[in-house]
């Protein structure tokens, strides 16, 4: 593969390269000579000179029109860390050689982060093809373009050089894995509104099945007063049937952390599949439990911040590109993002983030006072950061700041999600 510094692409369909600009030296040489000597083989010298860029111009256009491309890429979504098969097939269909192509490919870079140009020379001989084989993988989710950027063709003495109209480009879809989280807080409300206090009626309202000790972060409204005072202390109500329940699954991404520019640390990308595969957990697990499921995520694409509701597993799983295609964003304040969880719909919020600041304390402990249940996921990179004892630190204090004001906590580690 050439080095793309050596690579000039180019706009226009026809170009004059270097090697033209030594015709014309040697042409104003061969002028010279002839005027000087005045004999036959002089003559015989102008005149080959004379005729070599013409005679390359044909060969040039001949060659143009014999060479065509092919991309083959089955896949349109895949699994990140799954090999992708690539082929580009450049194809010569005269009977001429075709020496001097080259092939401008966009594929994924040596870190597979994002896709980035490269260059391949295909010699192609008479009525022969050059075959390139790769198999492409993607170490984070979202959207990659894979193909042929340009096709290029040299005359034969290379005074000329032609771009061809064969772009192949293709985007795939690399979506996250899917994970499992034991021991998540089982937290929502009654089958009253949280705010109103309307009940919800017919057949979707829920029945009390078991009484339990109280956890702390379950909802207050639902402690059973009467038995806890028999039984010296809290007891809770859970109920058999979730639904005419709503859950709100909060993507909190972004780029929150300066990784050492001395250092090749794709952290950013690395929080932001983590806290993509825990939304998928939690907005899958919500939805299995026949819950009206709401996932709100940052997205630097058009409307910066999107709400998508779901009734059903199927179409969350029909919606899942468009989420994992999402990209990363600079960070969204955590009040403006719980803005778009509707109070006396959303009974539960499960907020997923990778950072836990004292500002993300304080919006998720203002959704829980007013009677909703308030579950934090929360992811720690801490092999990715040089300050991790400092951030863990923090961390606990943040985290009792939210047991005391009734949130739910699960920390995730690197180990659950590896």
């Amino acid at each position: 593969m050439k080095n793309k510094s050596k690579f000039r692409p180019q706009k226009k369909s026809f170009k004059l390269t270097s090697a033209f600009v030594v015709w014309i030296a040697v042409f104003v040489v061969a002028v010279v000579f002839t005027q000087a000597l005045r004999n036959s083989v002089s003559f015989i010298f102008i005149i080959v000179v004379t005729a070599l860029p013409f005679a390359d111009l044909a060969y040039g256009f001949l060659a143009r029109s014999a060479v065509t491309a092919d991309l083959k890429c089955s896949a349109e979504s895949v699994e990140k860390n799954s090999p992708v098969p690539i082929t580009l097939t450049v194809k010569n269909k005269y009977i001429i050689p075709v020496p001097f192509t080259e092939a401008e490919l966009i594929l994924p870079d040596a870190n597979a982060l994002s896709s980035v140009d490269s260059v391949i020379a295909a010699p192609l001989p008479s009525k022969g093809e050059y075959v390139y084989d790769k198999n492409v993988s993607f170490l984070y989710k979202g959207e990659y373009s894979c193909g042929i950027k340009g096709l290029y063709v040299y005359s034969l003495f290379r005074f000329f050089r032609f771009k061809l109209d064969q772009s192949r480009c293709k985007s795939i879809i690399v979506l996250p894995q899917r994970v499992t989280v034991d021991d998540i807080p089982q937290r929502y409300v009654n089958e009253t509104s949280a705010v109103s206090g309307a009940p919800v009626k017919g057949a979707d309202s829920a029945e009390i099945t078991e009484i339990k000790e109280y956890v702390p972060g379950d909802p207050i409204r639902n402690i059973h007063w009467k038995l806890s005072t028999k039984a010296q202390e809290l007891m809770t109500k859970h109920f058999g049937s979730e639904n005419g329940l709503c859950t709100c699954v909060i993507s909190d991404s972004g780029r929150f952390f300066k990784p050492n520019p001395e250092k090749t640390n794709d952290i950013n990308e690395y929080c932001d599949d983590a806290v993509c595969e825990l939304c998928c957990f939690a907005a899958s697990e919500s939805l299995l439990k026949g819950r009206t499921t709401s996932l709100v995520y940052p997205d630097d694409r058009g409307q910066k911040i999107t709400r998508k509701t779901f009734e059903e597993k199927p179409a969350f799983e029909e919606y899942l590109p468009a989420y994992a295609s999402a990209r990363l964003t600079t960070p969204v304040p955590p009040k403006k993002l719980m803005e778009y969880s509707i109070e006396g719909t959303d009974n539960d919020i499960i907020y997923v983030t990778s950072q836990l600041t004292g500002e993300k304390v304080a919006a998720l402990s203002e959704a829980q006072s007013v009677n909703r249940a308030v579950t934090l996921l929360l992811f720690e990179p801490f092999s990715r950061l040089e300050n991790a004892a400092e951030v863990k630190a923090k961390n606990d204090a943040l985290i009792n700041e939210l047991a005391a004001a009734n949130v739910g906590v699960r920390r995730i580690s690197e180990k659950e999600l590896s």
